[in-house]
């Protein structure tokens, strides 16, 4: 049987422990199975999911309709960088499997997930690598670049099928 990756965005939440007043953005919503899970959490809270693909935000509008219709969530195709979200602070933003944290330059990304995370929110970079040491590499890798822009951090894994790790650094700005 296909594995997919629901298991990863079931992860993400419950390592997230996402309450029902939560203020949460998503950056690179794909199909929208975080983001139901998410809103699935909330009573007063609310999702907003951003995603530059005009496909993926599709299916995730699709796939949400009973929680968008609810005020719960809320899905915009935009990449992260160039999202309207000035108005909003959250409580938890996180990633999963978005590339945009580790490849290149991360400076103005991670700057403005601190701009946007409201005081004492959180940030969670999840990831899947195909074995404990990817795992070990890319773990340490977010750890310095948080650290470098002035997060205090955690992290975690757990190991999947066929060797596959999930991985998790989050972390609040220290000052």
């Amino acid at each position: 049987m296909r594995e997919t990756g629901a298991h990863r965005q079931r992860w993400a939440v419950e390592t997230m422990a996402v309450a029902p007043d939560d203020r949460v953005l998503e950056i690179g919503c794909g199909r929208g199975a975080a983001v139901s899970l998410v809103a699935d959490q909330l009573r007063t809270g609310r999702i907003i999911a951003v995603d530059r693909s005009a496909t993926m935000v599709r299916l995730a509008v699709e796939r949400n309709t009973s929680h968008i219709d609810a005020g719960r969530a809320e899905i915009r195709c935009a990449g992260f960088e160039s999202a309207d979200l000035s108005a909003h602070r959250f409580t938890k933003i996180f990633a999963v499997n978005v590339s945009l944290f580790w490849l290149g330059d991360a400076t103005q990304d991670v700057n403005r997930v601190r701009s946007l995370l409201a005081p004492g929110g959180r940030f969670y970079v999840f990831g899947e690598r195909p074995s404990a040491a990817h795992a070990t590499a890319n773990l340490t890798a977010t750890e310095l670049l948080l650290r470098a822009h002035g997060f205090a951090t955690t992290r975690a894994s757990v190991v999947r099928g066929k060797g596959r790790v999930l991985t998790c650094v989050s972390g609040t700005p220290s000052d």
